[in-house]
């Protein structure tokens, strides 16, 4: 299967998803797991910020190293993956990821490394050249120890933090 119909088959799940109401026993799973890991506002649920994909692709080179924040359901690292060295995409949220991890399969590029965990806590690997961060609903400062350039989406658009 080519990237583009993965693409496509993890968007129309997406969509399904969100037709979903969640049980009362889900919203309070959902509460103690934000509590748990510190998650602040809305930053447990994924919404695909596609109208910057080109954008941020544009920005990047097959030489980067791209860490992927709040990756969701993968689809955008799976685009960076066809353009970059390499993508470690980290999503907190176990269940998203679970889903997209299904679809995906064994179609999963050798050059796309997933993360279940929270990016915010962890240490950027010592090969990463830039982060990617599409997360409208991030409620987290970029760890000052981040020292690399940051892509990152804002209500007015995409911002580029440079800490090299």
């Amino acid at each position: 299967m080519n990237i583009r119909d993965i693409i496509k088959r993890l968007h129309e799940h997406y969509k399904e998803q969100l037709l979903k109401t969640p049980s009362e026993e889900e919203l309070r799973k959902t509460g103690e797991f934000i509590r748990k890991h510190g998650l602040k506002g809305y930053e447990i649920w994924f919404c695909p910020e596609e109208h910057l994909y080109e954008q941020v692709l544009e920005l990047l080179s097959e030489d980067d190293v791209v860490f992927d924040v709040g990756a969701g359901d993968l689809r955008f690292s799976l685009m960076m993956s066809q353009k970059v060295k390499k993508v470690y995409a980290v999503e907190i949220n176990p269940l998203i990821l679970g889903d997209a991890l299904k679809i995906i399969g064994y179609d999963l590029p050798a050059n796309l490394i997933v993360i279940c965990g929270n990016a915010w806590k962890m240490q950027l690997p010592p090969d990463v050249t830039c982060v990617v961060c599409l997360m409208l609903t991030r409620q987290h400062k970029f760890p000052k120890h981040w020292k690399t350039r940051i892509i990152y989406s804002t209500k007015n658009g995409l911002k580029i933090l440079e800490r090299g």
